[in-house]
């Protein structure tokens, strides 16, 4: 997905690259070369605009920039094949004390095959809802990462791996080299969603339980993290509302609300497309003050 969409960009710029390099040995100077570029370009948008097909088109024309290189992959090694259902709840009724019930009578079971995302309203447990798969009440998160160690000190600590072996695979989940040796303290956000991801991978688990995993991400890690969950063999459970996420890796829509967790047959546009209607309701019903 983004290295399609990178060649794309290098392609262009090379075209216009090439475009210059053609009228500067035309007698063209640079200055002279780039401000043909730009009235070339100034004559498409105005193309587009006529056409209505970009809503950019009022903006001033700007040459390419050689795009970034920058490449980043995320993996999951593969679980063992298990026999079905792998993961479940049966029966099960859960409230936090001194609140209502925030569960009743869940029954569901999950198998290797399962892509699941959980969306629904804030506050109706979601995130619990992962808790009671996991069987903990304390999440993984990057706030449950040793903040006063570095990220490679982290890794070695928690799974015994030389030094080079951690900082390969704090470096395939995209954090950057000098990020390394810094305390996790001082990282990003992003950074340390990066090494929460490292650490995941170095417990090789049987199913992935993310919760909001896009969180501080850029696009392009959110595109290497969907296709690592497209390459990964296990089951997969998400919280998230992040389309883009959604969308790239085909999950099945499971619901939270009303103290159930119900399917959702369709899509994410599906889904959005139900709230908003829903929605609609509540504000037409509602009495005018």
């Amino acid at each position: 997905m983004y290295q399609q969409k990178q060649k794309e960009l290098l392609k262009q710029y090379e075209k216009q690259e090439k475009k210059l390099k053609d009228l500067k040995a035309g007698g063209k100077s640079t200055k002279q070369a780039e401000k043909q570029t730009k009235e070339a370009l100034t004559r498409k948008q105005q193309k587009c605009r006529k056409k209505n097909l970009d809503e950019e088109a009022n903006e001033a024309p700007e040459l390419l920039k050689r795009p970034r290189e920058y490449t980043v992959k995320f993996t999951f090694p593969n679980p063992p094949l298990l026999s079905p259902p792998i993961l479940g709840l049966h029966g099960v009724v859960f409230g936090y004390e001194g609140h209502p019930l925030l569960f009743k009578n869940l029954d569901f079971g999950i198998d290797m095959e399962s892509r699941i995302c959980i969306v629904g309203p804030n506050g109706v447990g979601k995130s619990t809802l992962l808790l009671l798969l996991t069987g903990k009440l304390t999440p993984q998160y990057a706030d449950q990462l040793n903040m006063q160690e570095t990220a490679t000190e982290y890794l070695q600590r928690n799974f015994n791996l030389p030094y080079q072996d951690a900082r390969k695979c704090l470096g395939r989940f995209g954090l950057e080299s000098h990020a390394h040796t810094i305390q996790i303290c001082k990282l990003s956000g992003g950074q340390k969603a990066r090494v929460v991801f490292a650490e995941l991978a170095c417990r090789e688990p049987d199913v992935l339980i993310l919760d909001e995993p896009t969180n501080n991400l850029d696009i392009e890690s959110i595109d290497a993290l969907a296709d690592a969950i497209n390459e990964y063999k296990g089951a997969v459970i998400v919280v998230s509302h992040d389309a883009r996420l959604i969308t790239e890796t085909n999950c099945q829509l499971w619901v939270v609300e009303e103290q159930s967790v119900e399917q959702i047959d369709g899509d994410f546009d599906d889904y959005k497309r139900e709230v908003l209607e829903a929605l609609g309701e509540v504000i037409i019903n509602r009495p005018r003050e």
